[in-house]
């Protein structure tokens, strides 16, 4: 299984396409940057950046706009994106528009989402080009007309600039060191940080080995941490075949499980080794999910070595 799958499944994105108009913005003294994006909006009255995540908030109204940046070409990418998966996730698409943005192709969606007993509207923007993919996914409650009109009209001033130089540790709030493995720095993507052993977002390497690093951006209410742990492995684009171990296990002062499990990429017949980590932090959680498709032991206790050097900040 490929990486760009992987993290392609830590967001989820969808639709269809109809209608198409042209934008086209200039950066402007009320543009701000999301810190850690390439990505420039005039904000929404009361909004605030976002907490643990990259983007903005207004926490009274439960209202967010997310800055999801994907590896992979928007032609790609965008070929992924049915009407069919989006219900798959539980957004009823009510629109969907296609755009020219800033010279780039684009697709505008209007959804409805059921969460938490509430009922939500979804605007998500996503365009890109031939490196790299960029959603805007925002969320805010159905019956606040207002707020999601100020998010639709602020979505809409996005200010993209591809070659620009982001940091992806500044905006974490801790350090994992992979000096000491095999693994190297491949890319960010938004809260994420992945590493592959050549550094590329697809591994060009016959090892495929990997790590992903991601903190959660919203509070988990489980009292069954084990039982979350083992749901959340489940919920990966892995069909797991055989979970070998589940052992707690403390980094840096706080606690969690650990799980060991063989599995098989769902687009082939190859056999993927999973190691995850998840560690609880003030309702927070951290997750580390790294896979192999080596066979041996070795490959597994370069990850392990890698996930035991995570300190928070």
């Amino acid at each position: 299984m490929t990486t760009k799958i992987l993290t392609t499944f830590l967001i989820f994105i969808s639709l269809s396409v109809w209608g198409q108009k042209n934008i086209e913005n200039k950066l402007s003294s009320e543009h701000q940057n999301i810190k850690g994006t390439k990505v420039s909006l005039i904000p929404p009255n009361g909004f605030t950046d976002g907490l643990n995540f990259l983007g903005l908030q207004q926490v009274e109204s439960g209202s967010s706009i997310l800055i999801l940046d994907i590896p992979g070409p928007y032609s790609e990418i965008s070929k992924g994106i049915t009407k069919e998966n989006m219900l798959l996730k539980g957004v009823e698409v009510k629109k969907i528009e296609k755009l020219i943005m800033n010279g780039l192709p684009a697709i505008f969606v209007t959804g409805k989402q059921n969460a938490h007993e509430n009922r939500y509207t979804k605007y998500i923007l996503v365009f890109g080009t031939d490196n790299e993919t960029i959603m805007i996914n925002s969320v805010f409650p159905e019956n606040l007309k207002k707020i999601g009109s100020e998010i639709k009209k602020s979505i809409l001033t996005v200010f993209y600039e591809a070659d620009k130089k982001i940091n992806p540790f500044e905006t974490l709030d801790y350090t994992i060191d992979v000096s000491e493995s095999k693994l190297k720095f491949g890319k960010s993507m938004s809260n994420a940080l992945i590493f592959s052993v050549d550094g590329h977002v697809p591994t060009a390497s016959s090892d495929k080995t990997n790590l992903i690093v991601t903190k959660s951006f919203s509070q988990i209410t489980a009292e069954d941490k084990k039982l979350f742990c083992m749901n959340r492995l489940k919920q990966t684009p892995i069909e797991i075949v055989q979970i070998e171990y589940t052992n707690e296990i403390t980094i840096d002062g706080i606690s969690g499980y650990e799980i060991y499990a063989k599995g098989k990429s769902k687009n082939s017949d190859e056999t993927e080794n999973i190691y995850q980590v998840i560690l609880f932090s003030d309702k927070l959680y951290y997750l580390f999910f790294g896979t192999t498709n080596d066979e041996t032991n070795e490959s597994v206790e370069e990850i392990k070595k890698a996930v035991k050097t995570f300190k928070r900040i």
